[in-house]
């Protein structure tokens, strides 16, 4: 089979798939909806894109050029914007969002003086010499530090979003992080395709173009399916956050820093509410929730906890959530409470994450630690 027939057909389960997806997202209820409708948008856009290669269809040079300027400048701005909406629980479309179009703008004005406003015949001899212009060579430049602009600004905006879930909550976030993070890689490795793609094709180099879109298809193929399965999943995987939350480091950079004494005596009232209250048992405690049971300001404690004691809040809490399973371990009186009941006791839903924890911190599984205990007891 040739790599034009496996194309085809790659292309037609990517076009019916990204439009049932869309549509489910269009429908679907959700909290997000607005982070839907950026997905469902991008993935009608880029079935918009291939329709006429799959199926041979005529366009105008008009319709054809605003096809592919669409295709080339708004899929990475709906995409960023999607990651946003993700990311932060009270995102909402302004004005501002509006300077995502301009690199679309900046090629449209470009295009104007020898193809929008020039003559039906000089417009279809530039469409057909479209890749050879000095005009089209520059959009797909653009295009392209488009595309690798946002995805710089991608990763640098999750790794901020990351360190704001383990300085403010407790629960194990690292799938979020990782879900949006892989979504970013496979959009980095289709940049990338694209780029060698259209090198060959300015180059003249028309050997392996089929072979590059078949690729870069069987990728996109992959990524939407990769969609649908996380939506029907995990439909509930993303945590979204405040967007007025700050980093512990900015928070000191704000603050007047208090004298040693008052940190120390915060670091004591600290200490002393954690084994009194035990409030770390709750699963779902955030530093927020924390602050206000202790009455005091979320900042202060945010900046004593993440640059005082040198742990994000998430070790922090974990931490004393291992000690107190250590302790129910090395109770022979509570040797009938199974691995599984004690997680759920000390604040954590999840086995992996408890194993995983109790491990970095032991150096045992929590089996094994119980096992050493119980044979001391009978030497």
């Amino acid at each position: 089979m040739s790599a034009d027939l496996l194309l085809h057909y790659t292309n037609i389960l990517l076009i019916f798939t990204s439009l049932f997806f869309a549509f489910f997202l269009f429908y679907v209820k959700s909290k997000n909806r607005i982070g839907n409708f950026f997905l469902a948008v991008f993935l009608i856009i880029r079935t918009v894109d291939i329709l006429p290669f799959t199926f041979n269809l005529e366009l105008t040079p008009i319709i054809d050029i605003l096809r592919m300027d669409i295709g080339a400048f708004f899929q990475a701005p709906l995409l960023f914007l999607f990651t946003l909406s993700t990311i932060y629980s009270d995102f909402k479309i302004s004005s501002k969002h509006l300077l995502l179009l301009t690199p679309f703008i900046a090629n449209t004005i470009l295009l104007l003086p020898n193809f929008y406003l020039a003559n039906e015949s000089e417009q279809l001899l530039f469409y057909h010499n479209y890749t050879h212009t000095l005009e089209g060579k520059l959009s797909y430049i653009l295009a392209h530090l488009q595309n690798l602009f946002y995805i710089v600004v991608t990763f640098v905006l999750l790794t901020r979003y990351k360190k704001l879930l383990f300085e403010n909550y407790s629960k194990s976030t690292g799938i979020n992080y990782k879900w949006l993070f892989q979504m970013n890689m496979i959009c980095l490795l289709l940049f990338i395709f694209a780029l060698v793609k259209n090198i060959y094709r300015f180059g003249s180099h028309f050997g392996f173009i089929s072979i590059l879109r078949f690729s870069t298809s069987l990728i996109m193929l992959g990524f939407t399916c990769w969609l649908i399965l996380k939506a029907l999943n995990a439909p509930k995987l993303f945590r979204g956050i405040s967007s007025n939350l700050q980093l512990a480091s900015i928070l000191k950079a704000e603050k007047t820093t208090p004298e040693t004494d008052l940190w120390d005596s915060q670091k004591a009232k600290l200490k002393k509410f954690m084994s009194e209250e035990e409030p770390y048992l709750d699963s779902d405690l955030t530093i927020k929730g924390l602050a206000d049971q202790m009455q005091m300001e979320e900042r202060n404690l945010s900046i004593l906890i993440n640059t005082q004691l040198n742990l994000n809040f998430y070790e922090f809490i974990n931490k004393h959530r291992i000690n107190k399973a250590k302790e129910i371990l090395e109770d022979t009186s509570q040797s009938k409470l199974t691995i599984l009941e004690i997680l759920y006791q000390v604040g954590y839903n999840s086995k992996s994450s408890f194993n995983t924890a109790f491990k970095k911190a032991t150096g045992v599984t929590p089996t094994i630690y119980r096992k050493k205990f119980q044979k001391k007891e009978f030497e």
